[in-house]
């Protein structure tokens, strides 16, 4: 990638790539936030009900504890992730800069693309081997590799979130009805 105008496509792919990931992070960091506040909130709201149903059982405070802190759990987990990938953001460009200059082609290809030149941060192409790569030199670009692994771990971590709430939810619906029948 260095030659003739080499430095100077380096520089405008990884300014392209930095801006892209922090943009996605921006974007993941909104979402997440959302997300825990509602699975803190109906994890709570039911882990109550279970408690007024139950009256206060050591059961339903080890079982109901455990499965209410699930979807928050996650929640507050991809929350983590995407925290210390902007902790890590300022070294981003640098990383990326590094990343571009000394990678294979299909690895940083995945970081962008050479044709429009435009971040794939927040397109849905496969991060595997940009990851992979990034594992293995994670000490050296510790910012790209914090991003990347925010942007490939969090979605699955807000899915599990989400359909914990759902569950964790209705089952609060489900032991309100109770309480209210009995």
């Amino acid at each position: 990638m260095t030659g003739p105008g080499g430095i100077d496509r380096v520089e405008r792919m990884a300014t392209s790539a930095s801006d892209g990931l922090r943009t996605t992070l921006g974007r993941l960091g909104n979402l997440v936030g959302v997300v825990v506040i509602i699975a803190a909130v109906i994890g709570a709201a039911t882990f109550a009900t279970g408690m007024w149903v139950f009256d206060g059982s050591t059961g339903w405070i080890v079982v109901g504890g455990i499965v209410c802190l699930v979807p928050v759990g996650a929640a507050a987990f991809a929350f983590v992730l995407v925290r210390g990938a902007a902790k890590a953001a300022p070294r981003l460009l640098d990383d990326a800069r590094t990343f571009l200059a000394g990678s294979s082609s299909s690895a940083a290809g995945v970081l962008i693309d050479h044709d429009s030149g435009v971040a794939l941060g927040m397109q849905a192409k496969s991060f595997s081997g940009l990851r992979r790569e990034l594992l293995d030199r994670r000490k050296e670009l510790p910012a790209l590799f914090a991003g990347v692994r925010a942007i490939t771990s969090v979605p699955g971590l807000v899915l599990v979130a989400a359909l914990g709430f759902i569950a964790v939810g209705a089952l609060g619906t489900i032991l309100l009805l109770a309480g209210l029948i009995d």
